[in-house]
């Protein structure tokens, strides 16, 4: 029998506590990403939520319908989506790397206009 190892038991503990602790936040909810049903419907949504290094946006869409740019907050703010570089052309999921300000958009025509984009901080991880 092999003797108890407190040592590795602590490792262990510290790889699995933030995989364990990391959220999946559906982007919209049950609207998911989609024009919203008024304005401030995604400031809403971000508003309801605490969100931390580790966890996941996932961006719940029909392929072609829409899409998800990263932006910085001036793009973000005036909707200009020339340069913007897509990083979700269907459905998917953006793991929040860094704390501070992230601004999403959809970039096909009209989208952000119409309030499709969502701007959401992000706080050091819990752990």
């Amino acid at each position: 029998m092999t003797p108890f190892n407190f040592n590795m038991l602590m490792f262990m503990a510290m790889l699995v506590a933030p995989m364990a602790l990391a959220t999946q936040h559906v982007v919209g909810d049950n609207d998911g990403w989609s024009n919203p049903r008024y304005p401030e419907f995604y400031a809403e949504w971000a508003s309801l939520h605490t969100f931390n290094v580790g966890d996941t946006l996932f961006f719940n869409f029909t392929k072609e319908a829409h899409d998800v740019a990263e932006v910085p907050q001036e793009a973000y703010d005036q909707c200009h989506t020339k340069g913007a570089k897509v990083i979700i052309k269907s459905a998917g999921a953006v793991k929040l790397t860094s704390c501070g300000a992230h601004h999403y958009i959809s970039t096909r025509k009209g989208d952000c206009e119409t309030h499709q984009k969502v701007a959401l901080y992000v706080q050091p991880s819990s752990v």
